[in-house]
């Protein structure tokens, strides 16, 4: 394994981590390439399963308040006013190129497509927000029939927040070896049982991180 290659920083902090042995620092390299593809596997399988949620719930919402499921198109004004304008811009645009190179018109569908994982962080309520409050409360909270009891708003927007910021440690290309990868898991799971326990089931008969933690050359024996 080449410091060339991967950077001398990165092979430092490998080698330390492995007692200086070479080749146990090259299975652990591997072993974060691995890590890194199982974990983006699961965020993307509970990314469509939030999304989705979410998107049902709004499509309810706008229709009884604006006369029109599309709520990325054409939005209630209090939900515009709790949504991230920038995001949707930038989601339109790039759908709008998409749908162009297809030769058809635009829709809800193409936006919703392009809207990254921080849009749907960033829905949930804030107390710095009063109009993401009062979502939640009429809509939101909907797309989470099956959340227990004792959960307050809190647990699911810092469960959310904690996949985003493996998400985002994923994509700077971090190493996830000293990383919580069990707990993250275990966020994305229960939001998806919080959504209903066949999306609970889906999430984990699809993705494939358990195993990957399991198999961490750094774990402790």
């Amino acid at each position: 394994m080449s410091s060339r290659l991967i950077g001398d920083p990165r092979l430092q902090r490998l080698l330390i981590d492995m007692g200086g042995d070479p080749p146990r620092a090259h299975e652990l390299f591997q072993w974060n390439v691995h890590a890194s593809g199982a974990a983006m596997e699961a965020i993307h399988v509970f990314e469509l399963i939030l999304r989705n949620a979410i998107d049902r719930e709004l499509r309810v919402w706008n229709q009884g308040m604006a006369g029109t499921p599309d709520w990325l198109h054409r939005p209630h004004p209090y939900l515009q006013r709790a949504l991230y304008r920038p995001e949707i811009s930038k989601a339109s645009a790039r759908a709008r190129r998409i749908a162009a190179e297809h030769g058809r018109p635009l829709n809800h569908d193409d936006i919703l497509a392009q809207m990254s994982l921080g849009a749907w962080r960033y829905i949930l309520p804030s107390k710095a927000n009063k109009s993401k409050q009062k979502l939640w409360d009429v809509a939101i909270k909907n797309a989470f029939p099956a959340w227990p009891g004792d959960w307050s708003a809190d647990s699911v927007v810092n469960r959310v927040a904690n996949v985003h910021g493996l998400r985002n440690r994923v994509a700077h290309l971090e190493p996830l070896h000293r990383y919580d990868l069990r707990r993250v898991r275990r966020d994305m799971r229960s939001v998806c049982h919080a959504i209903g326990p066949d999306a609970a089931r889906f999430f984990v008969q699809t993705e494939r991180l358990l195993p990957v933690i399991e198999s961490n050359p750094a774990s402790p024996c």
